[in-house]
């Protein structure tokens, strides 16, 4: 038998054009199926880092209490206008620091754009929060001087700020100013552990940039609570700006009536903090 017979008689090795589009088609086909499932699992593991976050940080909490006699951490205000606004949130590095030791922590994988402090921090608005540590403040001085954060060379660092100190998250600055409907309230930000009286409905941390339009995780947002539990709920459960009304009841109430979210588990007997 010749060469030339034999190609003929037996069927060649190579794939043909036609078989070789089906299989194209068919990867393309099992891509477009899979891609919205590996970003879902990508963002519900993002989310699941959050969530560990918060939780690391309100048992930081509970251990910053038990060193301070209940005491409660402090976030400072400016005092600008009036009110104790803008907060500065980025004291909570210095406050759990002691009980992490890692600057991750305060991180949150799925803060960006919209709803990561980098960009708020650029907002005009007086009362925004400072989440960003300032090189002249006396706490991060004093801490510089102490050999509290190793490797961090302020001179490195452009401008008044460290970029590489921050944090995503929020403490609750609900402070001794706060009353509602002429009643003073329980405070979270330098208050007294056993004066509030629901603790598992308290907020002391969430995802920062709480108002925004666009949640971190799907449309909601991650809340770690006194007692240490982290529940993630959708913007109107806990930012509800639609006024109460003979049909319509706002949907960011605790079980004791409290709001906002901010307020919730600070009395038995509920108010509205909204005008």
């Amino acid at each position: 038998m010749t060469r030339t017979e034999s190609r003929r008689g037996g069927r060649s090795g190579a794939f043909t054009l036609i078989e070789l589009l089906v299989v194209v088609a068919i990867i393309a086909l099992l891509i477009s199926i899979l891609l919205p499932s590996l970003a879902r699992a990508r963002e519900q593991s993002k989310a699941s880092v959050c969530k560990s976050n918060l939780h690391q940080l309100g048992l930081a909490v509970t251990y910053y209490t038990q060193d301070t006699r209940e005491r409660l951490p402090y976030i400072r205000g400016a005092t600008n206008g009036g009110l104790n606004a803008p907060f500065y949130q980025y004291h909570q590095l210095f406050d759990f620091w002691p009980y992490l030791k890692d600057l991750k922590i305060f991180l949150c994988p799925s803060a960006r754009g919209e709803n990561s402090v980098k960009t708020y921090e650029q907002n005009p608005n007086p009362y925004a929060s400072y989440y960003t540590v300032f090189k002249s403040d006396d706490r991060f001085l004093r801490a510089y001087r102490e050999g509290w954060w190793p490797g961090i060379d302020p001179s490195a660092f452009p401008g008044d700020k460290i970029d590489a100190l921050y944090t995503e998250y929020w403490f609750n600055d609900w402070s001794s100013g706060a009353s509602a409907n002429g009643q003073r309230i329980p405070q979270i930000s330098g208050g007294v552990l056993d004066k509030i009286p629901l603790p598992q409905y308290a907020v002391v941390m969430c995802d920062a940039i709480w108002e925004t339009l666009e949640p971190r995780h799907s449309g909601a947002n991650q809340f770690v609570f006194l007692d240490a539990h982290v529940e993630k709920l959708p913007r109107l459960r806990y930012y509800d700006t639609r006024r109460a009304s003979s049909t319509y009841t706002p949907k960011d109430y605790d079980a004791f009536g409290n709001r906002p979210f901010y307020a919730w588990g600070l009395t038995r007997e509920g108010f509205d903090a909204l005008p």
